[in-house]
């Protein structure tokens, strides 16, 4: 099996920047990245291996994006 990957990026309307990868691994597993940044690039959320429960690839982006604007609309988050 060859490795498969999905890239979403997004700027906010607030000007704070995510991004979500989903990518299936050679053996068949979802690997996942969730990230939430200031318009400066600062970290407020990066999360190298969140868990979505049994959704393919799509799906799993599909999640990790709603949990993405989430976190970046929310006032109280800020520095990680």
């Amino acid at each position: 099996m060859t490795e498969r990957h999905l890239i979403h990026s997004e700027t906010l309307s607030n000007g704070r920047k995510i991004e979500v990868r989903a990518k299936i691994l050679r053996d068949g597993s979802l690997q996942m990245f969730i990230g939430v940044y200031q318009p400066d690039g600062t970290v407020l959320l990066e999360d190298n291996d969140p868990k979505p429960h049994l959704l393919d690839m799509e799906d799993a982006l599909d999640w990790g994006i709603e949990i993405a604007r989430g976190a970046g609309n929310d006032p109280n988050i800020s520095q990680a």
